[in-house]
């Protein structure tokens, strides 16, 4: 009985709530949408940056001093606190291998929920409740300062990127309306909006809110002169149910975006589900060769009401196609005894890094982004992929665990860095791809790391 009344509550509140929360706590509610940004943008020289001095001075500490003739380095990390308003802030600290990670005295506070998104040297902060995005890049004396602000009207919660120069970024109305989306279109390098435009997904309007749906955006993945954007069928009653689930749909469009655009094509696929999942922005990314790789979940746990029929897997769309590749489908339920993807990224190689919930024998919806023990929430395991192999190989040192939210990865050496959050601790640990092992690093003490990014070099 416990188990349904959950099931019925959150799939009914839903709406309420933001999708990219890390738990139960993290769940501003959607109203504030009506107070919408201007869509305007400030320069980097404005009052928001002046403070940011005594901030970023703060890493002074782990790298000795402040002084403009003295060059910093280090890793910067979308870092997330405990506490009644668990605060974000912009972090860099010199040695994350040992002792631990905190925002004390340092680092650049952020106001509520947010993404975190590099492209290039550039972090991108977009909040969810107050509609402004922060750029963060490395200034001349080495410290990790804000760049500029933009703003807009709806929170963004799908990112893509151009090479190292531009971010894209899509808006997503939660109320189900079918409501027309605006990519934002920004240079990387000084953090400001080039362009705005309206375009469509899918809509399927019957005028009974709740019997037609809309698309949901999982990945913005350019390549070539095409945009390649994997969705997700909603219910548009805003309810967050996917009357849908049985297969796998990208919506395809000539790029750069013209005003109004509607997608040239959308592709299908019934060997799997709904692609990608809610407050991820990879579902769906570029591999050798211009290759592209989708992973689909499914799960109850992981937001699908109903849950999919289809096994988690991946598909493939060949560099130069435009179609999924038939002689390519990764069943994971077969590859990893019943595990489900529930994100993925990109790591070179053909190889990706992901995590699979391991254990549904309690869940319930949504129960993947909150940390119920009484739920599967800490039976997420780390694993890396070899996509062209169609091999799943489970990284060596790392506990199960619980993950809800997690930046794009930035490779550095041939590692990249986690946060790893179980019952008892949360720590970093470096995670070397080729080998697949991992070796523990610093103590978080806070909630959560959302991202961990080398702006320095």
């Amino acid at each position: 009985m416990k188990k349904i009344m959950k099931l019925f509550v959150i799939s009914a509140m839903f709406a309420l709530m933001i999708g990219c929360s890390d738990d139960d706590n993290d769940s501003p509610d959607t109203g504030d949408q009506a107070n919408g940004g201007n869509g305007g943008e400030t320069g980097s020289n404005g009052a928001d940056t002046g403070g940011n001095g005594a901030d970023t001075g703060g890493n002074g500490a782990d790298t000795g001093g402040n002084g403009a003739s003295e060059q910093r380095s280090g890793i910067s990390m979308g870092f997330k606190d405990t506490g009644d308003t668990e605060p974000e802030y912009v972090l860099t600290k010199e040695d994350i291998s040992q002792g631990s990670v905190n925002a004390t005295g340092a680092g650049d506070e952020q106001i509520g929920w947010n993404f975190f998104y590099r492209v290039g040297k550039t972090l991108f902060v977009t909040g969810y409740q107050n509609f402004e995005a922060k750029a963060y890049r490395v200034n001349d004396a080495g410290d990790v300062e804000q760049i500029s602000t933009f703003f807009y009207d709806w929170p963004l919660e799908a990112f893509g990127s151009v090479g190292d120069d531009t971010l894209i970024a899509s808006d997503q109305p939660r109320d189900g309306t079918h409501t027309t989306r605006k990519l934002y279109t920004v240079d990387a390098t000084t953090g400001l909006i080039t362009a705005k435009t309206d375009y469509s997904i899918f809509d399927d309007d019957t005028g009974t809110p709740g019997e037609g749906s809309v698309g949901w955006a999982t990945a913005l993945e350019v390549r070539g002169s095409e945009l390649f954007i994997p969705f997700q069928k909603l219910d548009d009653g805003g309810n967050f149910f996917t009357p849908d689930a049985d297969m796998a749909y990208v919506a395809i469009y000539d790029y750069p975006l013209a005003q109004g655009a509607s997608p040239k094509a959308i592709i299908s696929d019934d060997r799997t589900s709904n692609i990608g999942v809610n407050g991820s922005s990879t579902g769906l990314i570029e591999a050798e060769g211009g290759d592209l790789y989708s992973f689909s979940c499914g799960s109850l746990s992981a937001g699908f009401s109903p849950a999919s029929t289809k096994p988690s897997g991946i598909l493939r769309i060949k560099g130069g196609e435009s179609e999924f590749d038939a002689e390519y489908f990764f069943n994971i339920e077969e590859a990893t005894n019943g595990g489900k993807l529930f994100w993925f990224d990109y790591v070179g190689d053909n190889k990706a890094i992901g995590r699979l919930i391991t254990d549904e024998t309690n869940n319930y919806a949504w129960s993947a982004y909150t940390k119920d023990p009484e739920s599967n929430a800490f039976t997420q395991k780390l694993v890396i992929i070899d996509l062209a192999n169609q091999t799943v190989t489970d990284v060596a040192g790392i506990p199960l665990h619980h993950k809800r939210y997690t930046s794009n990865v930035d490779v550095m050496d041939g590692k990249v860095y986690v946060s790893i959050e179980t019952e008892e601790v949360n720590n970093v640990y470096e995670v070397d791809i080729a080998t697949a092992t991992a070796t523990q690093g610093a103590v978080i003490e806070g909630k959560t790391i959302k991202g961990f990014y080398n702006l320095h070099d």
